[in-house]
């Protein structure tokens, strides 16, 4: 499957999800969703080296690509928060700062457009945690197949432990 494309890992791929998406679906379905019939192929004391080689390594990537919108989500939030908003990197300050920075005689409306534009930084920040929680979520569970399917074909062995010593 490769190292995860550069460009696959920026704040709008987060947001607007699909690439990644394509990502993990296909990464899963080359390791974990056809493991049974590649373990076929192996020998049972070559079981370690294939997990290293193939499962591991897929294993690390997608984790790294749901790390990194899970991040970008915490940024986006604390930004959120403190009125900052990401597309202008402009700051929403205290009321008296809004005041000047909004002159509602010659614009009525800019005000209520910068509240909106916050309230749609938070409701990205909420679908993206969501988006976050599932993908980690589905992660957990294939992970966990994947290692009854090793335990079944291979030997057993801490599986879980193994990984986190790929590291």
């Amino acid at each position: 499957m490769g190292v995860p494309q550069p460009n696959l890992l920026t704040h709008e791929s987060c947001i607007s999800s699909s690439r990644i998406r394509a990502f993990l679906r296909v990464s899963r379905n080359l390791t974990d969703d056809t493991i049974r019939q590649h373990l076929n192929e192996v020998k049972s004391e070559d079981c370690g080296d294939y997990f290293r080689n193939k499962i591991g390594s897929e294993w690390k990537k997608r984790g790294e690509v749901i790390s990194y919108c899970k991040n970008y989500s915490k940024e986006l939030r604390k930004s959120s928060e403190k009125g900052v908003n990401v597309d202008t990197g402009e700051s929403e300050g205290t009321f008296d700062e809004l005041n000047k920075k909004f002159d509602l005689r010659t614009d009525p409306y800019a005000l209520r457009a910068h509240q909106n534009k916050m309230q749609e930084q938070f409701a990205q920040c909420d679908a993206l945690d969501s988006w976050v929680h599932n993908e980690e979520t589905v992660e957990n569970i294939i992970r966990q197949q994947t290692i009854e399917v090793l335990n079944d074909k291979c030997y057993y062995q801490d599986w879980m432990q193994a990984f986190k010593n790929l590291k």
